[in-house]
């Protein structure tokens, strides 16, 4: 993606006359099949109204450590992008190298993990997308490293991982549905959001494949859901813009009830981890 800075690592300062609908946001997301260890670490920022909230899930095995903080923040605003640490409650983000890699901590007791990318920062799009959900961001797929507590439990770890950083003001007309990413190594990775748009579903997002992004132009999710609406797995039928074909099936081997599910992928001979998530379980 072009003209991303060192500036961009850090808080944005929301342009005048934006006001509340501005915001920011930052995750972390990793689910390792082998060790059966994951994590889903969110920070959503609202510089007008000076809150922040935090919401994490650290997993070992079925057990599953959930923290959801409101911040209430005092009256100073972002900082113009300055690279460094940001702390909100239980949950702290340091920049080791910006846009490449961050140690993140969270809980009580507390996991530790480092963050390194594998690909540079990007922001994937395509001609004639059919879903904008506004604002700015960008993302990269790497390795997180460390330690994480849950049920009683340590565990060291080091896994693939998924790192998100959003800011702007949302379109208020494109809402997501449900979204699914998952790597099974530096080679193969795949990120896939469907919203509902004034026109319908129309997915966005990508397979890496082949040492290329291969845009996806449709996709079938076929998503299983309890009666609670909680994702159980799902069925992944996608077709990208330079026309090949992609099934994906997975499954939720842990589930956090409101927040993402941690899944395994199989695609071939291969198997992955990630996560799936429906983002309103009222359907």
């Amino acid at each position: 993606m072009p003209g991303l800075t060192a500036v961009d690592d850090g808080p944005h300062i929301p342009p005048a006359g934006k006001g509340p609908a501005w915001q920011e946001s930052w995750s972390l997301d990793w689910y390792d099949p082998e060790s059966g260890a994951a994590g889903a670490y969110r920070l959503r920022t609202d510089w007008a109204r000076r809150t922040a909230e935090v919401r994490t899930w650290t997993a070992i095995g079925a057990e599953v450590a959930k923290d959801v903080q409101t911040i209430v923040r005092p009256g100073d605003t972002p900082g113009g992008g300055h690279v460094g640490t940001l702390r909100f409650g239980d949950l702290l983000v340091r920049t080791v190298m910006p846009l490449r890699s961050y140690v993140v901590a969270a809980g009580r007791p507390g996991s530790e993990v480092q963050y390194t990318a594998f690909t540079e920062p990007f922001r994937f799009s395509m001609s004639g997308q059919r879903a904008d959900p506004g604002g700015e961001y960008y993302e990269s797929f790497g390795r997180v490293t460390g330690t994480v507590q849950a049920g009683g439990r340590a565990l060291e770890l080091s896994t693939y991982a998924f790192y998100r950083h959003i800011w702007g003001v949302p379109a208020t007309d494109t809402h997501p549905v449900q979204s699914v990413r998952g790597v099974f190594g530096e080679d193969l990775f795949f990120s896939i959001v469907e919203y509902r748009t004034p026109t319908g579903r129309a997915p966005l997002g990508y397979l890496f494949e082949g040492g290329e992004f291969h845009g996806v132009e449709k996709v079938r999710f076929r998503t299983e859901t309890d009666d609670g609406g909680t994702p159980r797995g799902c069925d992944l039928l996608i077709a990208t813009a330079d026309r090949r074909d992609f099934r994906i099936p997975g499954v939720v081997a842990v589930s956090t009830g409101d927040g993402p599910g941690f899944a395994t992928f199989d695609l071939g001979r291969r198997r992955g981890g990630g996560i799936l998530e429906v983002h309103d379980h009222r359907g």
